[in-house]
Parts: structure tokens; C-alpha cells; sequence
């Protein structure tokens, strides 16, 4: 199913969450704790842990798009945990960060896309094994993060898989090997995961007969990262609300 909407200024998650439910936010969820995770050959790559109030929770990687972890990315990890996730926000790019959306574009073209899938399945096995995991597995992708989380879902068993103008290349035999809903936030004017790319992954999803809802704004990619030119305030802030409203149901949280 697919939606188009206008421009509006519907806020919800961090950007409509009121003062006094923000601090509630950080006081009943655990600081961001640095965790890392280390590959075969020695490599060692960081993340930042935000767990919830209540234990067991579902697990939910949250994947940077060219810019980076940066910290609006530990926000987001933070209000996920409210939200009832012990959420994961990794980081493929070893520390660098971007500050433009040139910058970001040099980073994502720089990423080694088989280890990054290598160390996205590494960090679904690390939340799998962990006391505070309920092993019901998510993951939240942006842009280039959106691509690599996709395919790491495929066979992974996970309850939920988000996608932000991410660019999707598996087939639909791939596709059809992801379990839970599918959320996808597309742009109207992205020149990466265009609109064309983006119905040819709808029809590979038909044919897989995957459960997925995909939105399409009017705007172009980055929309919901601050940093970006392209961001709109009110269109990732409702991204923001229909991803929460569809993750938590499906990964056996209350509304």
C-alpha cells in the first residue's frame, strides 16, 4: 500500500513529544552506553546501547545513512528505548561523521557494502544472545544504512524492517526471506531511491507476498535527517509516528 501526503505539520516522535515527556523519556531509559562488537581479523566496531525500563525487550539496529552516527541518531535511539526497544544505533564509518550532504555522499560511496552487512548481522546475532533481548528482531535504515539493513533482514527472522529513501537491490526470491512488516518512507524528488526504484521494489515485494506499507513524501532524500538540505520537520516527524505505530504492534509491544 502506498500513501502520498502534503506537507504538514503533523509532529510526533522527538519533534513532538512535549518537554516534560522528553525528560521522562531520558529518566526512564538508560543512558546510551557504548558497546562494540569485534570481527574475526580484529577489527572492532562501536555502537551506543539506549535499553527501556522494561526487560526483556525486542531488539532494533538503527542504521546511519551518509552522515554517520551522529547524535540526533542517539536521540532517536533514546526515544526508542522509551518506546520499550533496546535499541542499537551502530556505526559503519568508524567515528567520521559528515556535515553536508556532499560530505555524506563521499562517505556512503567510500562503504565496503559486504562488511557492512557482515557487521549488521554480527550486531542481530550480538542483540540475539543478550539477557535484555527478547530475540524479537528490528531494524530502523536510512539512506545507504536502509540498503544494507534489507538485506541483512533476509533470513534473519525479525519482526519489523524500516526503510528511509533507501535504494533496494535484492530479489524478490531475497525479499521473500523477511519475516514482519516492511515500512518504507520514500521521496518524490530523491535522485538516489527514486521513484522508479522505489516501484520496482514494490512489485518485487508483491511478487515475494511480503506485508509492507510504503509512504511517499513531497520532498526529496534526507528528509528526516536534520543535517540534510532536504529535511522537513513535519515530514519526519509523521515518518517518525507511522513507524513507531506499526513497529510496536509487530514486535509484540503495546500501542
Amino acid at each position: 500500500m502506498i500513501r502520498t501526503i502534503k506537507r504538514r505539520a503533523a509532529l510526533a516522535g522527538f519533534l513532538a513529544v512535549p518537554a516534560a515527556a522528553r525528560s521522562a523519556a531520558v529518566a526512564q531509559t538508560a543512558a546510551g552506553q557504548r558497546v562494540s562488537i569485534t570481527q574475526a581479523g580484529g577489527r572492532v566496531f562501536a555502537a551506543r546501547l539506549f535499553l527501556p525500563a522494561k526487560k526483556p525487550a525486542p531488539g532494533i539496529l538503527v542504521v546511519h545513512d551518509g552522515f554517520g552516527a551522529v547524535a540526533d541518531l542517539d536521540r532517536v535511539g533514546d526515544l526508542l528505548a522509551f518506546e520499550g526497544f533496546a535499541a542499537v544505533v551502530v556505526d559503519l564509518f568508524d567515528g567520521k561523521t559528515a556535515r553536508t550532504d556532499e560530505e555524506a555522499a563521499v562517505l556512503a560511496r567510500a562503504l565496503d557494502g559486504a562488511l557492512a552487512r557482515d557487521v549488521l548481522g554480527q550486531w542481530f546475532d550480538w542483540l540475539r544472545s543478550r539477557d535484555f533481548c527478547n530475540r524479537r528482531l528490528a531494524s530502523i535504515g536510512f539512506g545507504i544504512g536502509a540498503s544494507h539493513s534489507v538485506a541483512v533482514s533476509s533470513g534473519a527472522r525479525v519482526s519489523a524492517t524500516g526503510i528511509y529513501y533507501g535504494r533496494v537491490e535484492e530479489t524478490a526470491e531475497q525479499l521473500h526471506d523477511i519475516d514482519g512488516v516492511m515500512v518504507g518512507h520514500f521521496a518524490e524528488r530523491d535522485t538516489w531511491a527514486t521513484p522508479l526504484s522505489r516501484i520496482d521494489l514494490e512489485l518485487r515485494l508483491k511478487r515475494a507476498q511480503r506485508d509492507f506499507q510504503f509512504h511517499v513524501y513531497r520532498g526529496a532524500g534526507g528528509f528526516a535527517n536534520p543535517l540534510s538540505r532536504n529535511y522537513d520537520r513535519g515530514d519526519a516527524a509523521l515518518a517518525w509516528n507511522r513507524t513507531v505505530a506499526t513497529f510496536k504492534p509487530a514486535c509484540g509491544l503495546a500501542p
